[in-house]
């Protein structure tokens, strides 16, 4: 009886090993629209279903996350697009996977005695940390209205995401911001103003990771990718249960703010994952104007798209184990 009490601790304890899940660190940049999904792809438990324990770090600004993924701090970033491409020009191994949307919606929000562009010279506009979708957005705006960024406003780059920026523009430390859903919403009920609205075909939500990984790890990424189609096609369709995700990750429980983010994401998320030439373009376009070299690049560089093709072969999934 012992004998066989101690095999089937064995065999237990052999069982548990084979199909403990694959550990994977995967950081967000902000609490943006278009990182949304993966909230809700976490805490509807879709990553497990597919055997992977995913830990979705927050980094707070897209300039952190290339450097930790070089470093092997994480597996993959999510959002960050700008970035990601800015490091590839130059030299960085990266491979985009996907994308969450081909769009992006920004407000640029200010003080309310702030009429029109041109008031913004002298000016100070908080923005996140380093090179990213704002930034760039930003930029293209103040050139078509004749302002020079680098010496008609000053650009302040916050580490504390859009939250920070609100704050900020509640403090008069900034005079504007660019803000994204819910906050841009929140914003306008504190009493600022919505000088501008930027919606255009964009990059936002990428997914990358290094090709090194592609390499060593495809089965474990095609699993990742197929949970987050899952948990997508979970989030369309249950507006009540992705309300209390979003609630739960934003910390605030106000229906009508995290409602105002469900009508933006669900209108503009990607449900097959797959980049858009046109969005691809316009970031690249966006890019060029501080980095000319990026003009060369065409849409497909840097994309490796044969993951979410082999999803697509082999048709939808039942729970997948890892062998």
């Amino acid at each position: 009886m012992k004998q066989l009490l101690l095999a089937l601790l064995l065999s237990l304890f052999q069982a548990t090993s084979l199909f403990a899940a694959d550990k994977m660190r995967v950081a967000f940049a902000s609490f943006g629209p278009a990182l949304s999904p993966a909230w809700v792809t976490s805490d509807k438990g879709f990553w497990k279903k597919q055997g992977l324990d995913v830990e979705l770090i927050y980094l707070g600004g897209g300039s952190r996350s290339v450097p930790a993924l070089l470093s092997g701090s994480i597996e993959l970033f999510l959002g960050s697009d700008t970035a990601a491409y800015v490091a590839a020009l130059q030299g960085a191994s990266l491979a985009r996977v996907g994308v969450s949307m081909n769009s992006a919606g920004y407000a640029l929000m200010t003080i309310p005695n702030i009429h029109g562009i041109s008031d913004l010279k002298g000016k100070v506009i908080g923005l996140g940390r380093g090179v990213d979708l704002p930034y760039a957005h930003l930029v293209k705006k103040l050139r078509e209205n004749g302002i020079d960024p680098k010496g008609e406003v000053k650009l302040l780059g916050l580490a504390s995401g859009q939250a920070g920026r609100l704050a900020a523009l509640q403090s008069g430390v900034v005079q504007a911001a660019m803000l994204s859903p819910p906050m841009d919403f929140v914003a306008e009920r504190a009493g600022f103003k919505t000088l501008s609205r930027m919606d255009v075909p964009s990059l936002s939500g990428g997914i990358t990771t290094s090709t090194v990984l592609v390499q060593k790890s495809r089965e474990m990424l095609v699993r990742f990718l197929r949970g987050y189609l899952e948990g997508i096609q979970y989030m369309v369709r249950n507006k009540e249960e992705t309300l209390k995700v979003f609630s739960k990750y934003l910390r605030n429980p106000d229906a009508s703010v995290n409602g105002y983010l469900f009508d933006d994401v669900s209108n503009r998320v990607e449900r097959n994952l797959r980049p858009k030439p046109e969005a691809v373009r316009s970031l690249i376009d966006m890019i060029a104007l501080d980095y000319p070299q990026a003009q060369r690049l065409s849409d497909k560089d840097y994309w490796d798209l044969s993951l979410l093709d082999e999803i697509e072969k082999s048709g939808p999934s039942s729970q997948t184990q890892k062998r």
